[in-house]
């Protein structure tokens, strides 16, 4: 027989992740506020994808990139023709954001370049290099 060990949150944590992870809604059906984000790593690069659409100008998105974080800040405006009270349903998210996200690998914040394209925010961050071998004396 095997023993784990007890965790009582273990089920509770875990139905939190599925919620959050497969719908744009949080626990208890709060809305999760900013981008949709995929992070992933090739063999040199951490390359972060960010869904933003309907950003009008460079001044609306802040991008910030540590040596194992990326910020990612910015506001979606509505459009001043419509008043809230107009609308009949709305899904869409407009309004501040701001997510932060920790890196899988540490990089190299200061060659990081980013592109913003058709709605889709690309941020490619080099890794740092690797950690190298050291002869240890021993007396």
């Amino acid at each position: 027989m095997t023993l784990i060990p007890f965790d009582p949150f273990r089920e509770f944590n875990r139905f939190v992740q599925e919620a959050v992870g497969r719908s744009r809604e949080g626990f208890l059906g709060y809305q999760v506020a900013g981008p949709r984000v995929d992070i992933y790593q090739t063999e040199n690069e951490v390359v972060v994808v960010a869904e933003i659409p309907g950003l009008e100008s460079r001044e609306d998105l802040d991008v910030r990139v540590t040596e194992d974080a990326v910020t990612i800040r910015g506001e979606i405006k509505r459009s001043a023709e419509t008043r809230d009270e107009d609308y009949h349903h709305s899904e869409r998210y407009y309004g501040a954001f701001a997510r932060t996200f920790t890196l899988p690998a540490a990089v190299k914040a200061e060659e990081a370049r980013a592109s913003y394209r058709n709605g889709i925010l690309e941020i490619r961050i080099p890794k740092a290099g690797r950690g190298r071998s050291i002869k240890v004396d021993i007396n």
